[in-house]
């Protein structure tokens, strides 16, 4: 890896962090569109490249491109799960619920929760969690029966 495209892509996102802190979400969207244009181009592969996507998906979800965002999550997913962070599975899970789909949102919310537990509910709007909780306490089977 090329230690000088991983220091400016961190850089990058941690001003679009910033910037989210900051409550200026859509420039925060912007500079995490940056930094994963710079992830595509030199860090495929590499751990800070899912890192990105991850944080890009969720600025994603917060500007309202929820689509978008499910599919650019779902590219950082598997590394994420593999070291216990639950953001990807989140978000689209939330995004799932902003497009009205809880069947599709329901295997996201399950990984979340094995990975932080009743904590994956706190990160998402009140008149979600009792959605969430639900759909997190249902095998897929049991879901897709009561959705039939």
């Amino acid at each position: 890896m090329n230690e000088q495209y991983a220091s400016e892509a961190l850089e990058m996102a941690n001003k679009a962090i910033a910037l989210d802190a900051d409550e200026d979400r859509r420039a925060a969207r912007l500079q995490w569109q940056e930094a994963s244009d710079h992830a595509d181009a030199h860090l495929v592969g590499e751990d800070i490249y899912y890192w990105i996507k991850s944080g890009f998906g969720a600025a994603l979800f917060e500007d309202g491109d929820y689509e978008r965002s499910i599919a650019v999550s779902k590219l950082a997913i598997d590394w994420c799960l593999k070291i216990n962070q639950p953001l990807p599975a989140l978000t689209i899970a939330k995004s799932y619920l902003k497009l009205g789909d809880r069947q599709a949102a329901a295997p996201y919310v399950r990984q979340a929760h094995r990975l932080i537990g009743d904590d994956a509910f706190e990160q998402v709007e009140a008149a979600d969690r009792q959605i969430l909780r639900a759909l997190a306490a249902r095998s897929g089977d049991e879901f897709q029966a009561d959705n039939a």
